[in-house]
């Protein structure tokens, strides 16, 4: 009784004690011995962090499948950032830090795409550097820095491409070449010192008959091509299908929901 107390007494001086008080006493027995043994093996802070990554990740995942075929969405504002920020979506080794825009990149993509710095990135170079936005996709070009051993200077070591087509593309033959002569372009590319590896992703609504799923450039280049539906059910399985565990949680979800979620993702991917 006096643990009790002066339990109470602890939470009724923190700013959400009350809060919490209220929600204990609502638990059923079962969210109790739940609750205890998660605090006997976590931290709070341990499994806030775990639980929001996880909650992010998942939330990447609705919004991109709510988003990704709805003709009224703005693809370039809401659908393009989440998707070339959320790099773990096409496989576990980008999802990284290391990639990111370097000058080296800049240089090369701003020459392949005839992009102008006023039409590089979403608002200025400074915010978005690795992102072009053309006609009727974007694109975004990020790399890995890796030290040369013979000469000691970093060297661009892996460039991850990820094109993005607008809601309700249907992938064409002309489609997969074009993206296969940007891959073929960096990977002849003078300006950019050693033989980088180059990965790209091609993602639309739809795919014609007539194209498979992976083409390769000489030894160094490979070009993926996908659809967002596809996307969306790898990244289920990447997170271990969590969302049909937890699927009272984000069934509801609306239209309007996914956007201002996908707003609050591009907020804390921006952080």
């Amino acid at each position: 009784l006096s643990i009790a107390v002066e339990a109470v007494i602890n939470l009724e001086e923190s700013r959400s004690g009350r809060e919490l008080l209220e929600k204990l006493s609502h638990l059923s027995e079962t969210d109790i011995e739940g609750l205890n043994v998660l605090l006997e093996q976590w931290t709070i802070k341990d499994a806030l962090s775990v639980l929001d990554e996880i909650d992010n990740r998942l939330q990447t995942i609705e919004a991109i499948s709510g988003l990704a075929g709805d003709p009224k969405i703005d693809e370039l504002t809401y659908l393009h950032p989440l998707v070339t920020d959320a790099r773990w979506l096409f496989g576990y080794e980008y999802d990284s830090s290391e990639y990111t825009s370097n000058r080296q990149l800049r240089t090369v993509a701003k020459k392949l795409f005839h992009a102008s710095a006023e039409k590089f990135g979403f608002e200025s170079e400074i915010k978005r550097p690795d992102i072009v936005v053309l006609p009727h996709a974007s694109i975004s070009v990020t790399g890995t820095d890796v030290p040369d051993h013979e000469s000691g200077f970093f060297r661009t070591g892996t460039i991850l491409i990820i094109e993005l087509k607008r809601g309700g593309s249907v992938l064409n033959r002309a489609d997969k070449d074009q993206a296969l002569g940007y891959v073929e372009d960096f990977v002849n590319s003078r300006e950019l010192l050693g033989e980088p590896a180059v990965r790209a992703f091609l993602v639309g609504d739809t795919l014609a008959d007539e194209l498979v799923g992976r083409y390769s450039v000489g030894e160094n280049g490979k070009l993926f091509v996908t659809t967002f539906g596809q996307l969306v059910d790898t990244a289920r399985h990447r997170l271990f299908n969590l969302r049909n565990k937890l699927k009272d949680r984000y069934q509801e979800l609306t239209g309007q929901d996914l956007i201002q979620r996908a707003e609050q993702l591009k907020m804390e991917l921006g952080d």
